[in-house]
């Protein structure tokens, strides 16, 4: 429908009751009557006699022009909604892995800015856009998913030259179905998921999982041959229990040295955190701040050091060149996974339970732990207390380079080096 009142050059005001069109004039007694125009909802004609032919003729004009521009908004709209029907798969996952998605719908069926979203983009242009990401969304089946789920496992085998986990073959499944959820709504491209939950991949077999004991740690913590910012990463990694990414974006300003304490504020989950950390940890974090020049608060805790490979195969490296060899932290067999940077959250979480810390204050640091996780740690942890390691050892001075001497001693070097 056209505005209800339109001001019109010479004609007066068109507005639109009941249905009618009707024309407000002056008239050159100086009185404004209302006259309905006859005919002209469609056509512009006006057969009005109270006005005169020109007028008329104006106001028809003005009438058929709304008109036109009322049939053409409703024909975009339509061809709007019709193309986002027709919305691809690619299109609408780049829509919600770089934000437009949350920015054009807020927070709706669960919508966040996410701080894994880059984990999503790669996987999805890996393993889905390559099969389905030029379909429709709409068009897309439970066969389709089925067969992105069967050529992901193929190209991951390939490329790795071994069988693919299940857990990362979960990990397309997790991002295919939400995308399609998110499809249902806010999207309203479809009605029905077309990613089963019949199609979620099966658990890996049960292996065995490593994670480091307090000497091993303060023997990587003192091998100098080490970039001494991935050793206080190590530290801060096992003695507070973060993720990657809530480590690396850890900033100056989190640091509360006077009460002990830590501000993350950058999680998976998005939930900020605050919590105490052990003294032994914030001294080393002093030491560390005096070593780099008493850097401002926006500073990062720890700046990236570029390696060409994962994190995984630089911590096993590093691990080697501290004399770290226990064969369990290296696989070799099936049922062994090798040691990963993301188990140096174990460590902690496996310490923590030694330590005899309860479920709140390990989640109040590290998220969510499923039954699952929670056992494998306690395992883990009766070792440790069979063996009488104690945890979290005193590592404020483990760092040779951090360690303060006075000015008029100098160190001795040992033979060889």
């Amino acid at each position: 429908m056209a505005d209800p009142k339109l001001r019109t050059k010479g004609a007066g005001t068109i507005t639109v009751k009941n249905g009618h069109w009707h024309v407000r004039v002056s008239l050159p007694d100086g009185t404004r009557p209302w006259y309905t125009l006859c005919k002209v909802r469609l056509t512009g004609e006006c057969t009005c006699m109270a006005m005169s032919e020109a007028r008329r003729a104006e106001v028809a004009a003005h009438i058929a022009e709304r008109e036109r521009e009322r049939v053409a908004k409703e024909l975009a709209e339509e061809n709007r909604q019709i193309s986002e029907r027709r919305l691809t798969v690619k299109a609408f996952g780049e829509r919600w892995t770089s934000g437009q998605l949350y920015d054009k719908h807020g927070d709706v069926n669960g919508l966040k800015p996410k701080a894994s979203a880059k984990n999503d983009e790669y996987r999805l242009k890996a393993y889905v856009y390559p099969e389905i990401g030029n379909m429709p969304v709409a068009d897309v089946t439970e066969q389709d998913v089925e067969i992105v789920l069967q050529k992901a496992e193929v190209k991951a085998r390939k490329k790795l030259g071994r069988a693919w986990r299940k857990s990362s073959r979960f990990q397309v499944y997790q991002v295919m179905r939400r995308l399609f959820d998110l499809a249902i709504r806010p999207g309203r491209l479809r009605e029905v998921n077309p990613v089963q939950r019949f199609m979620r991949p099966g658990r890996d077999d049960q292996k065995l999982y490593g994670f480091l004991y307090p000497n091993e740690l303060l023997s990587l913590l003192g091998c100098q041959d080490v970039p001494i910012e991935r050793r206080v990463l190590y530290a801060l990694a096992v003695f507070t229990g973060l993720r990657k990414g809530s480590l690396y974006a850890l900033k100056w300003s989190g640091v509360d040295f006077h009460h002990r304490t830590l501000t993350s504020l950058h999680s998976k989950t998005g939930l900020p955190q605050l919590f105490e950390v052990h003294a032994t940890l914030m001294a080393l974090l002093e030491a560390w701040h005096r070593h780099r020049g008493q850097p401002d608060d926006d500073s990062p805790i720890v700046p990236r050091v570029p390696t060409r490979q994962r994190e995984a195969r630089v911590l096993r490296d590093d691990l080697e060149a501290a004399k770290v060899k226990r064969a369990t932290l290296f696989g070799g067999a099936d049922n062994v996974q090798q040691m990963r940077f993301h188990d140096l959250r174990a460590t902690f979480v496996t310490w923590a339970m030694r330590e005899g810390r309860g479920d709140g204050w390990i989640s109040d640091r590290t998220g969510h732990l499923t039954p699952t996780m929670r056992q494998r740690y306690a395992r883990a942890a009766r070792t440790l207390a069979d063996l009488n390691y104690e945890p979290f050892p005193n590592v404020s001075e483990a760092i040779p380079e951090l360690v303060e001497r006075p000015t008029n001693v100098v160190p001795l070097k040992r033979s060889g080096e």
